[in-house]
């Protein structure tokens, strides 16, 4: 989080209880995949209520990280894999999906092949749900390159402690736009909600 002020550092807060409740009340059970887990910080809450949390990451330093927060809050229904998103293929299939901050990483020109994966991972009826940052949010922080502008371009400049600098790919989506394109060429029904300033998360299952 980075400081945004007290009144907007607590809306950001209530915003973000907001999106762990409508999560709650989804309850993520059974087999669970969570794509991208990062530092693991969703992978505790998913397995507060699933049997079973199988995480893909392509970083194997997040998995490091992950792995020593779960052994922290004493979770042993997860297994943590590396591997490369944009390549992956599921090799078994799940009763969820689930993923945070990371559809507006991925190109548009990766984005059919991302979603037949997550349909490929579910089971018929199985669900997923997807949390991730407000358009209004990567408007703000989204740095375009000097180059003709495309769906392709958007890029967030990241500073690290040490002053090195790195870019890395930021896409908003128009949620009734990609609800369409899923119902229609994905076999995905799906409804989106906007949290107010910070957040989107969205919800469907296997048609």
């Amino acid at each position: 989080l980075h400081d945004l002020g007290e009144e907007r550092n607590g809306r950001w807060r209530h915003e973000l209880d907001g999106v762990f409740s409508a999560l709650d009340a989804f309850a993520p059970r059974g087999d669970v995949l969570e794509l991208a887990y990062g530092t693991g910080e969703w992978t505790i809450r998913l397995a507060e209520s699933a049997t079973r949390v199988v995480g893909v990451d392509a970083a194997p330093e997040m998995r490091k990280l992950a792995l020593a927060k779960l052994q922290d809050a004493g979770k042993s229904n997860v297994e943590l894999r590396v591997d490369d998103l944009f390549s992956w293929q599921p090799d078994q299939d799940y009763d969820v999906v689930f993923f945070a901050f990371w559809l507006s990483h991925v190109p548009e020109s990766h984005t059919d092949r991302f979603w037949r994966s997550v349909h490929d991972a579910l089971r018929p009826g199985g669900r997923f749900f997807l949390v991730d940052a407000a358009r209004a949010v990567l408007d703000r922080n989204v740095i375009h390159d000097r180059r003709p502008p495309d769906r392709e371009s958007a890029t967030e400049l990241r500073r690290l402690e040490d002053g090195r600098e790195f870019r890395i790919f930021k896409r908003a989506f128009e949620p009734d736009r990609l609800a369409r394109d899923l119902r229609d060429h994905h076999g995905l029904g799906a409804s989106f909600v906007e949290t107010g300033e910070f957040f989107i998360y969205g919800l469907g299952r296997r048609t």
